[in-house]
């Protein structure tokens, strides 16, 4: 994948591990300080639209209003969170079918197995 890119695209179902690679990505990038602070000077602003950029490259279709819309990085990073972070009974159902489609893969390592629960 390039410099700016994740493996896989925020979805549905991946927002707790993708959260902790954009943020590891934003630090590589020297970004972070985007993801925290809404911007104030002229430098911060073009370092937020950078990250928005940024995080349009590394999501699904479905999320890319969320960010566009958003003011600013710290902006589009904070509703992508409320979304994800529903405690709703639809977030619920989805985590529990989510761990009853859980299987254990022939060929997969126990680590590997575990590290993915």
């Amino acid at each position: 994948m390039g410099k700016d890119k994740l493996d896989e695209p925020l979805d549905l179902h991946n927002y707790s591990t993708w959260r902790l690679r954009f943020q590891l990505l934003c630090a590589e990038l020297g970004y972070s300080h985007a993801l925290l602070t809404a911007p104030i000077a002229e430098a911060d602003v073009v370092m937020s639209d950078k990250v928005k950029s940024v995080m349009a490259k590394n999501v699904k279709n479905h999320h890319l209003q969320t960010i566009v819309w958003a003011a600013n990085a710290k902006a589009a990073w904070d509703a992508l969170a409320t979304t994800f972070a529903s405690t709703c009974n639809t977030r619920k159902i989805a985590l529990r079918e989510e761990l009853s489609n859980f299987k254990w893969v022939n060929t997969e390592e126990l680590p590997v197995y575990i590290n993915r629960a």
